[in-house]
């Protein structure tokens, strides 16, 4: 059996290929469309009081027959997937799941205080937040966003995650939890006055509606990081990239005064986010009944060469608006799609040399008629033109960029890998003739990076001195496999998000290549860290069978695959390969949605090949943190 696991990337039919695919120095929370029910307070139970500022020891309460609740809204970002745990001052706890974001638990016979904890996903992200709740707000609402983990954690003087696992908050008083927040919306209230949030806001309590609120409008432009190493939090505004400090050690009524968010520069960004949104909207809209023509879709593109259309023309992974267009409009998986999770990462208002119209920075998912998720977008421009009309303008870059976090079991042997793939690929010489090798750096990877050669066939460009291979295996227990020997703790201490920066180089490996005047560097965010080998000997994997048997299968007929096991909310990849030769091989790919059961099928035909030397093929499957699962088979 070959021991060279590579497997090259084949291009795609679809639009947008499946996955363009936290705690390290910061933990980012997105702010945005963050949602919550009606206001708190009310009613006591036995034991507490109904209202007022304190609260006595923690103590059981007498048995009572009317149930004590609280319900909200778990959201970062956008509605969390996921359950929300609560946890009472003995250190009892009680989980439920969500339901489009929201809960609602029974806390009869529990003590309070009470701290929560909304744990799952956002956008295919890892997200844990907090909230707290006294016996004042018994039958209230609680929401949990990652304003009121802000809140909790300024009360812990430490991360909210340390407060709820320490379990010590028997003392927490309503007094404090009104300290704290009043505290964090007098550092916000400018900006969220300028988005038409009303200053009697409760940052707790007060209902909303995401996605078409003040309040949420507002969360949209704001971003929560914390350094877990100096408990300092920064609050940054997206627009204006102004940003405060707030140092967790430090109550809101010792704290010195500090300069709040400006609410400048923000006269438009309520109406502008509005219409950030629409344009994708617009786009998938296009497709409700069937697929459009490609020149339906343009006039929502930008234009070089209209200047109402704003300075930028049209490119994304190196493809012009023509040809984005024409892969969009052959696309069955948008045929009544939608376009979901849409995250703002930044608008960029300001004119200036690097920056020549207004800019919005875009991430989204694909998800197809049924609901099933086919790709995670990053880095989408949005751009407003003189016209005051926003259009979608790509991601800018000339070069491909496909990155992937594998796990990878081989069928005949049952060992497993767990890997990086940074597929790149030049679709356009024209632009980017001028780049020899792409180093990529990032968390896991050696301390110069790994340098990707162009290839002189085109196609997938290999990691320097391992032809034809562009995965970099961490670590495996396949025999004969090459890693870089990293340890379950080394790979378990890459931050949960780890970024990745792709910079290009001219042929003489050091001097930066560029395009019109600018650097060619990119940037790709994964929604998890690769899984270490214990976890990928523990995953779940697809299934698949085939007729023919694989190993007689030589091309010239049909192949069907039939494959069990898989994530009904996410495609399968099915890939398929036959090498005859140094030089002869073909290939061929699809992303299937998979039955609410699990199972796909595919059923390739390949061009009849001659003696076969070697045989590749597999079928992934992706988890909630859009990491990649497959089981191979080779021969």
């Amino acid at each position: 059996m070959k021991t060279n696991f590579a497997t090259p990337e084949a291009s795609s039919p679809l639009f947008f290929k499946t996955t363009r695919s936290a705690c390290a120095v910061a933990l980012l929370i997105s702010l945005a469309a963050c949602g919550g029910g009606g206001g708190g307070g009310g009613g006591g139970f036995a034991g507490f009081p109904a209202a007022g500022g304190g609260n006595p020891p923690a103590s059981d309460p007498p048995a009572t027959s009317t149930p004590v609740t609280f319900s909200g809204t778990a959201a970062s970002g956008l509605p969390l997937v996921g359950t929300v745990t609560v946890k009472d001052a003995k250190g009892v706890t009680k989980t439920v799941a969500l339901v489009d974001g929201n809960y609602n638990i029974d806390v009869s016979g529990m003590t309070a205080p009470f701290v929560f904890r909304a744990e799952g996903t956002v956008g295919g992200e890892r997200t844990v937040i907090h909230s707290a709740a006294t016996a004042a707000d018994a039958n209230g609402t609680i929401n949990i966003t990652p304003l009121t983990d802000l809140v909790v954690a300024n009360i812990a003087g430490r991360l909210a995650e340390q407060y709820f696992d320490g379990g010590e908050f028997a003392s927490l008083t309503a007094d404090e939890l009104k300290a704290e927040s009043d505290g964090l919306k007098a550092k916000l209230l400018p900006v969220l006055l300028a988005l038409g949030v009303d200053a009697s806001i409760d940052l707790l309590r007060t209902a909303f509606t995401p996605l078409s609120s003040a309040l949420d409008k507002a969360l949209d432009v704001l971003r929560v990081s914390v350094d877990p190493a100096t408990n300092v939090a920064t609050i940054t505004n997206i627009v204006t990239q102004q940003q405060i400090a707030d140092d967790l050690a430090v109550k809101a009524a010792a704290e010195t005064s500090t300069t709040p968010l400006s609410g400048d520069g923000m006269g438009t960004a309520a109406d502008d986010i509005t219409l950030i949104r629409k344009v994708l909207s617009d786009f998938v809209g296009k497709f409700a009944n069937g697929l459009p023509a490609p020149a339906e879709l343009l006039p929502l593109m930008t234009d070089g060469s209209n200047p109402a259309t704003g300075t930028y023309g049209f490119r994304s992974s190196d493809l012009n608006a023509a040809q984005f267009a024409g892969d969009a409009a052959s696309d069955p998986s948008l045929v009544g799609a939608s376009f979901t999770d849409v995250v703002i990462q930044r608008i960029n208002y300001t004119i200036d040399a690097n920056n020549t119209s207004p800019r919005a920075y875009v991430e989204f998912t694909h998800k197809d008629k049924n609901g099933v998720a086919f790709s995670n977008n990053q880095g989408m421009q949005i751009v407003k033109g003189t016209d005051g009309t926003w259009r979608l303008r790509g991601d800018g870059r000339v070069l491909d960029i496909n990155p992937h976090i594998h796990s990878t079991k081989e069928k005949a042997t049952g060992c497993v890998s767990s890997s990086l793939q940074f597929a790149i690929q030049d679709t356009n010489t024209g632009n980017s003739g001028n780049v020899a090798s792409v180093v990529v750096t990032g968390p896991g990877l050696p301390a110069g990076g790994l340098r990707h050669m162009r290839p002189s066939g085109g196609g997938d460009w290999p990691i320097q001195g391992s032809p034809n291979n562009n995965y970099y295996y961490l670590t495996s227990n396949c025999s004969g496999l090459s890693t870089a020997g990293l340890s379950d703790s080394a790979i378990a201490a890459i931050p949960a998000t780890p970024e990745y920066t792709f910079t290009a180089y001219e042929s003489d490996g050091s001097t930066v290549a560029k395009f019109s005047g600018f650097d060619i560097v990119y940037k790709h965010r994964f929604h998890g860290r690769p899984m270490t080998l214990a976890e990928a000997a523990a995953a779940t994997y697809p299934g698949f069978s085939t007729t023919p048997a694989f190993a007689s299968y030589s091309g010239g007929s049909d192949f069907a695959v039939s494959a069990t096991d898989l994530n009904p909310g996410f495609a399968a990849e099915f890939f398929l390969s036959l090498v005859s030769g140094p030089s002869a091989s073909v290939q061929d790919r699809a992303d299937v949605a998979p039955s609410a059961a699990g199972t796909a099928s595919k059923t390739f035909n390949l061009p009849a090949q001659g003696l076969i030397v070697y045989r590749n093929m597999y079928v992934s499957t992706y988890d909630a943190n859009w990491r990649e699962l497959a089981l191979r088979d080779q021969n």
